[in-house]
């Protein structure tokens, strides 16, 4: 039997509600652990992830964000292109998680922004004011990373999706028949250059056969919003944005040069400590627990802006 059931949290009085797992039970057993998920994978991290959390004093809170799965999507009115390009949709849906961390009454929280959810918790983050770590996985500030994408086709498609409705249109149909027809082959393309993400993939393809399910539910709206949230600048994150905040960011160690070099501008601009795990790219964090439990509690500063090669551990296992 799965431990991470979910179940659902209404928010406010107009019927708003979130899918949310907590893992062991009720909020409040441990310090929470709280993630928000990427666009290309609404599931909660392994069980073992979860356990390996659990053991070391934390409990994992997963939530699938607005539109995803079984969580209300955000009004129509909020998904135009205007709506979206003037940053108040993103609002909207940090206020809309901002309550869901009061109502579960979260304590002294730890936050895991996770791929396309960093720009929705680069605006949570200021208006929760008790984080007691914050750390944003693969986010993309202000850098060009269009190239990265890998294969040709998935860079196209990304372009596609932010340049007119006939392109995303296009690029929604191509990527969704894809999945509809082998969703662990989509994943194993778009991740091919990672063998730790790969390996995860195939240890947990039951979760990636039910994310690839849910992608097909999503809309093309709140493919065109998450899309145009990371791949255009964002005018928020100007220096000094996170000051005073205990936050980090964690990449894997089998990202691209590229990728690393433009995220080592952005992390030194925005005054915030750089992680490299021992494995992964996108999936780097739920694949490499132990490492991921070493920057949450600091225990191994001097490693910022490097990868963790010595460490014996290895999420392959996980």
């Amino acid at each position: 039997m799965d431990a991470r059931a979910f179940q659902s949290v209404q928010i406010g009085e107009a019927a708003f509600a979130l899918d949310v797992m907590t893992y062991g039970g009720e909020p409040g057993a441990k310090q929470p652990l709280l993630i928000f998920h990427s666009i290309e994978f609404s599931m909660p991290p392994s069980e073992a992830f979860c356990q390996i959390m659990w053991d070391a004093g934390l409990q994992v809170v997963f939530a699938r964000r607005p539109g995803f799965g079984g969580s209300s999507p955000l009004p129509p009115a909020l998904m135009t292109k205007q709506s979206i390009s003037s940053g108040a949709t993103a609002i909207a849906e940090a206020a809309m998680l901002q309550a869901l961390v009061r109502k579960l009454d979260l304590r002294n929280p730890i936050l895991l922004a996770v791929g396309s959810s960093n720009p929705i918790c680069f605006r949570l983050v200021h208006m929760v004011h008790d984080w007691a770590r914050v750390i944003f996985v693969n986010p993309i500030f202000n850098q060009d990373v269009m190239q990265v994408f890998h294969p040709a086709w998935f860079r196209e498609s990304l372009k596609q999706m932010i340049s007119s409705k006939s392109g995303l249109r296009v690029a929604e149909s191509g990527m969704k028949f894809m999945i509809k027809n082998d969703p662990i082959s989509f994943y194993r393309t778009i991740l091919r250059k990672s063998p730790g993400d790969l390996t995860y993939v195939e240890a947990h393809a039951r979760d990636y056969k039910h994310a690839g399910l849910i992608a097909l539910e999503t809309t093309s709206e709140a493919l065109y919003y998450d899309t145009i949230m990371c791949l255009t600048p964002d005018p928020l994150l100007k220096d000094g944005f996170f000051g005073g905040l205990n936050a980090a960011i964690v990449i894997g160690s089998e990202t691209t040069p590229h990728w690393y070099n433009e995220m080592q501008k952005e992390a030194a601009r925005l005054d915030l400590p750089l992680y490299r795990t021992t494995t992964g790219d996108i999936f780097c964090a739920y694949a490499c627990p132990n490492d991921l439990l070493d920057i949450i509690w600091e225990r191994e500063p001097d490693k910022a802006v490097a990868p963790f090669e010595q460490r014996a551990e290895s999420a392959l296992k996980f």
